[in-house]
């Protein structure tokens, strides 16, 4: 018998229960560093998952629960007891509810969920669910706190004492007029030094930083970013106030843009994975499709180089540099690529840009060329001691690198201009593009200046 107030590691900890003692285990959660406690959850498996979230305090449950992947969330929701969740819910906002609504499709496992949450809560989620996920509406909590023009500190202060225990954050109090549209935000400092008889009116700052409830999540972070924002309102198309993002949700989407924009560069599709909790077969379908589109793609090279055997076996030479030639690039496109759909994700390009794209990339590309064209020729040149073969290659480096510049820099903008995400440009994508490109220019060059 373990007494409860000693300090486990995790692992005793899960031992505990896997030993069956219920009753001692629930006694020891309550006593362990929430460090020890976290470690043990995040080891144990589903089943076990379910019998901490039973057991655990109620607060320290309800973290658990929103730590979860989405799936095994939803998961969680139709094995738990509908009490439960209603005491977890007093520790979870609306708006990561709204989140659990949108990814649950069984509409048992929904109604479940609904029935069990205070209605005040299920209410609030239902309301968010009417704006789109990946704009500031879908990602708002409409837990803030708002003041009244006309009222006075005193009042105000009063107001906030009950209110406080609901909000996101009270670091910012945002003012309203009588129709609910936002007016003025209120630092909280401005508000305790104030006299009792001021008027919040005169407290408020009117240089509003505020975003539409569809503005796209991006957008919002950037904002956020831009002026150092901890949280910022959200208003609809008449200026009502109808929420407000904090900067924990703004980490939250800046970390999911860029784990989708990775796995769309590296054609994976963009939803993020819990790798170790991912079945092969699901790994599999995210990436089958994209490497048989690539795969069929690359049928173009086969086919560029089937049609130019004439030139390799009239110069067997020329072989030996296709790696390079097309490696280099799919390498050069791909930084290009990089580079431009990194800027417009932080709004430093627009479609309108094309042309400064075309300046900046076709002279940074002529300069590389002449670069990497003369290591080529010098290269080629101590090698085969064939001039011609030299200049062929090293001419085909500089057109490759100043044309996978002006690829790698334009399609993104072409992409973002068709609606498609501008990440699926970079790597495989643009290096398969650039394989049968680099060839076709490979097999000019040598015809023109081999005379093949």
């Amino acid at each position: 018998m373990i007494q409860i107030d000693t300090i486990l590691g995790p692992k005793e900890l899960l031992e505990v229960l896997r030993n069956g003692e219920r009753t001692e285990f629930k006694a020891l959660l309550r006593n362990q560093p929430e460090p020890v406690v976290d470690a043990a959850f995040e080891e144990a498996n589903f089943e076990e998952r379910l019998e901490f979230l039973r057991l655990m305090p109620i607060e320290r449950a309800a973290h658990g629960f929103t730590d979860l992947p989405m799936p095994e969330q939803v998961a969680v929701i139709a094995a738990l007891a509908p009490d439960r969740i209603r005491v977890m819910g007093a520790y979870i906002g609306p708006d990561e509810i709204a989140d659990l609504l949108q990814e649950i499709s069984d509409p048992a496992t929904r109604e479940h969920l609904l029935n069990a949450l205070p209605k005040t809560l299920a209410a609030s989620a239902l309301e968010l669910l009417q704006y789109n996920e990946d704009d500031a509406g879908g990602m708002m909590t409409p837990e803030f706190v708002a003041l009244k023009e006309g009222w006075t500190a005193q009042h105000a202060l009063s107001f906030l004492r009950l209110a406080a225990e609901h909000a996101e954050t009270i670091s910012n109090l945002f003012l309203v007029d009588a129709g609910g549209r936002l007016t003025g935000v209120i630092a909280l400092h401005s508000l305790v030094t104030a006299p009792g008889n001021a008027l919040v009116d005169d407290l408020a700052r009117r240089d509003i930083i505020s975003a539409k409830t569809d503005t796209d999540q991006e957008d919002v972070a950037r904002l956020m970013r831009d002026y150092d924002l901890l949280a910022i309102p959200i208003v609809d198309t008449d200026g009502v106030l109808k929420g407000i993002v904090t900067i924990d949700d703004v980490v939250d989407v800046i970390q999911e843009e860029a784990t989708e924009d990775i796995y769309k560069g590296m054609a994976m599709g963009g939803a993020e994975i819990d790798y170790l909790r991912t079945s092969p077969v699901t790994l599999w379908r995210k990436r089958v499709f994209w490497l048989a589109s690539l795969a069929i793609t690359e049928t173009l090279t086969a086919t560029v180089i089937s049609s130019a055997s004439d030139v390799l076996a009239a110069n067997i030479a020329l072989n030996a540099y296709i790696p390079t030639l097309i490696g280099t690039g799919g390498n050069t496109g791909s930084q290009s690529a990089v580079l431009v759909v990194r800027a417009i994700s932080n709004g430093q390009l627009r479609g309108r840009d094309a042309w400064k794209v075309v300046l900046k990339e076709g002279a940074t590309g002529a300069m590389l060329g002449i670069a990497l064209g003369l290591l080529a020729f010098i290269r080629a040149f101590l090698i085969r001691r064939d001039l011609g073969l030299a200049i062929t290659v090293s001419v085909t480096m500089s057109i490759i690198i100043v044309v996978a510049n002006l690829i790698g820099g334009l399609l993104p903008l072409l992409f973002t201009k068709l609606k498609i995400d501008p990440a699926v440009t970079s790597s495989p994508f643009l290096a398969t593009l650039m394989d049968s490109t680099g060839l076709l220019i490979y097999f000019g060059v040598a015809r023109l200046v081999l005379g093949l």
